[in-house]
């Protein structure tokens, strides 16, 4: 157990088969880039650097991470699976993936990576509003976007799973206009900074800005109320069929796929 920990462990069976060129055995050879598809400081960039913190003495390898945002992540995916399949290139992403190929942002899919497996999930991500924002909450929020079509701003990362909810909900009835920030990172910057009217971020991105007033949490995308938000109900409580909770992987190119 001196280099391989639970992600080591499993990715050096997958290796086995998708490196091709180097036996599990010699893995790592050198630093292992870890590719974020999204800005440093959101959700999936604070992830894949805490488990780098942790891994790097446990596999005897550094993983420096890299962002390389854009496309709802399919810049990042695309650069990884023309990447050696080495093993020394591995994506981190998270369930928006899904999103990229539906949305057709993508025109590849899972099939086309090895997972090594699944490293975090989120709690649940929230609806929020400025402070001072006029609506008390998502009922209030919709109906205005309803009285005003268009006038309401919602931050929507194309082809991304904040432009799938943000269809859903304008499916319902709302009237949102999507406004494309990016990442976790710059949808948090956005609502802060009053660039936005309504925002979708992880629960922990937020929680802060909530405790001390800057933010206004509506409701959240969970499966059902969290314990650090009681009192807080989920877009399902409020007749929206919709739920969302992140899961975070690795995926290594697939030895198969010639360029």
């Amino acid at each position: 157990m001196k280099r391989r920990d639970l992600f080591g462990l499993a990715a050096a069976s997958t290796l086995a088969l998708a490196a091709g060129t180097a036996s599990a055995a010699d893995w790592p050879d050198g630093p292992i880039q870890v590719i974020v598809p999204f800005g440093a400081g959101g959700d999936t960039d604070f992830n894949a650097r805490l488990l780098s913190k942790y891994l790097e003495p446990a596999l005897g390898s550094s993983m420096p991470v890299v962002n390389i945002t854009g496309a709802g992540g399919t810049i990042a995916a695309r650069q990884v699976m023309d990447a050696d399949p080495d093993g020394q290139t591995v994506l981190f992403f998270n369930t928006s993936f899904l999103a990229s190929t539906a949305s057709g942002m993508a025109d590849f899919s899972f099939e086309d990576f090895d997972m090594v497996g699944i490293a975090a999930e989120e709690p649940g991500a929230v609806i929020s509003v400025a402070g001072d924002a006029p609506w008390a909450s998502m009922q209030d929020l919709i109906d205005a976007s309803k009285a005003d079509p268009g006038s309401i701003d919602l931050t929507a990362n194309t082809g991304a799973t904040t432009y799938l909810i943000g269809s859903q909900l304008n499916a319902a009835g709302a009237e949102f206009n999507f406004v494309d920030v990016g990442g976790a990172s710059g949808r948090l910057t956005a609502i802060l900074g009053g660039n936005v009217d309504v925002s979708q971020n992880p629960i922990g991105q937020v929680l802060p800005y909530a405790e001390n007033g800057e933010l206004k949490i509506l409701a959240t995308m969970a499966a059902e109320r969290t314990d650090v938000l009681p009192d807080v109900p989920t877009l399902r409580e409020l007749g929206y069929d919709i739920e969302l909770q992140l899961e975070y992987f690795y995926l290594f190119r697939r030895a198969s796929i010639r360029r």
